[in-house]
């Protein structure tokens, strides 16, 4: 597939998309996906799967930024991290397949309700 290198413009709003979303993902502790996936439709108007590709990758740089600096304060808890790693591994891997047979609708439907649920669930337990 060819595309057109993005301009200084679109790189630019691509940055603070990127800080904007690193920020909020390292004081929350929520998984860039739940942030960077709606700055990426909404701010970037990437389509609804692409923002989705394109948020598991950011997430990789974004994380290991915040990583080195939870590992210098001794805040992680390396048994749990690596059986969340095993588990994650395995349903991203199907999580991203299944992705690719959800119409583009229907999936931003169900991020939607993901959302929803999230910020309910944090509303009311905390």
């Amino acid at each position: 597939m060819s595309e057109q290198a993005p301009s200084a413009r679109s790189r630019g709003r691509g940055v603070t998309t990127g800080v904007i979303g690193g920020f909020v993902s390292g004081l929350t502790g929520i998984g860039g996906g739940t942030v960077m996936v709606p700055l990426l439709t909404g701010l970037l108007r990437v389509p609804q799967h692409r923002a989705h590709a394109t948020s598991l990758v950011v997430v990789i740089f974004a994380a290991t930024a915040a990583l080195v600096l939870y590992v210098g304060r001794g805040d992680v808890d390396w048994a749990m991290a690596a059986a969340v790693a095993v588990g994650g591994v395995a349903g991203g891997q199907v999580g991203a397949r299944a992705m690719h047979h959800v119409p583009e609708v229907r999936l931003r439907a169900l991020f939607a309700i993901f959302l929803l649920a999230v910020g309910i669930r944090l509303l009311v337990f905390g």
